[in-house]
């Protein structure tokens, strides 16, 4: 394995386990659906509210972000393994 592939491979792996640790949080009380920012995974958004404590990791928004970080991923893959 070339150095190139491995940079982007290593690369990978730490994008993809800051997509799963830095999260994005959401409420969704009834049909409302409001974002409350971004936190790590363990402490939750940064509001200091009492809406806060009911944010969940908005797993859909995950799921898009490492698609979008694969896909990226994938071309640099293919970029490097060329010549």
């Amino acid at each position: 394995m070339r150095r190139s592939t491995r940079i982007v491979l290593v690369a990978y792996c730490l994008l993809l386990a800051y997509c799963c640790l830095w999260v994005p949080w959401h409420i969704a009380p009834g049909t409302d659906y409001i974002r409350v920012g971004y936190g790590w995974l363990w402490v939750g958004p940064t509001t200091h509210d009492f809406e806060g404590a009911l944010a969940a990791p908005d797993l859909p928004l995950i799921g898009l972000r490492i698609l979008a970080l694969t896909a990226i991923a994938g071309a640099a893959y293919f970029v490097a393994t060329q010549n």
